[in-house]
């Protein structure tokens, strides 16, 4: 295709860009006021709701990681390690979707760590070595613990709601640590690291319903 230069182009290209100007100048600030304020309205919104799907999705998988820790004669050894899997690839996911919503760097940082503490679970529970699966496992339960520890919040006034989401992170804490120091190679172990699953879960869901 042939293009055919036109000296007057540059020229009609500045008059359009000044009449633009022109009309923002002339244009009521109250006008571009509301037009800032529904921008930054429909951020938050996209915001709030990455916020409660992600954390929702986390409170499922916790449950689900629950259900697969703990000792059953209903479901197979195969099926609760499946739930396992599952569970913590969600909470994975859920955490990765919550980390973008955050608007503090702490809390972005420790729903990132969280993330990476059950991608690390996964890996051992799909890891066939069972020395390196027990470390991967606990090595992701510890970065769970101070993924959660970072989004704490110890200083400052918190509404109802955040105070709400706030222990229900302290519970998921608790549950967390509980797994960390379980022995799962024990019938004793194994319990307790129900036990720690079944708190964290939750606490989980505690955070999610206090989520806004």
């Amino acid at each position: 295709m042939m293009n055919f230069y036109n000296p007057n182009n540059r020229n009609n290209s500045k008059k359009q860009d000044g009449t633009i100007h022109k009309w923002n100048s002339m244009m009521p600030r109250n006008i571009r006021r509301d037009q800032q304020s529904s921008n930054s309205q429909n951020e938050t919104s996209n915001s709030n709701i990455a916020a409660i799907a992600g954390n929702w999705i986390e409170a499922v998988g916790t449950i689900i990681a629950a259900i697969g820790s703990t000792p059953s004669r209903i479901f197979t050894e195969q099926t609760l390690t499946d739930f396992n899997l599952i569970g913590n690839i969600l909470e994975a996911g859920g955490t990765a979707i919550a980390a973008e919503a955050g608007s503090e760097l702490l809390d972005v940082v420790g729903d990132q760590l969280q993330a990476i503490g059950n991608i690390a679970v996964v890996a051992g529970i799909l890891n066939s070595n069972e020395q390196s699966s027990e470390l991967l496992q606990k090595q992701g339960d510890l970065l769970q613990v101070v993924g959660l520890g970072m989004t704490i919040q110890t200083s400052g006034q918190l509404t109802l709601l955040q105070t709400i989401a706030n222990t229900g992170n302290i519970i998921q804490l608790i549950g967390n640590v509980i797994q960390v120091f379980a022995n799962t190679n024990s019938t004793e172990g194994i319990v307790t690291n129900a036990v720690g699953a079944w708190i964290q879960a939750v606490g989980a869901v505690i955070t999610a319903l206090a989520t806004e």
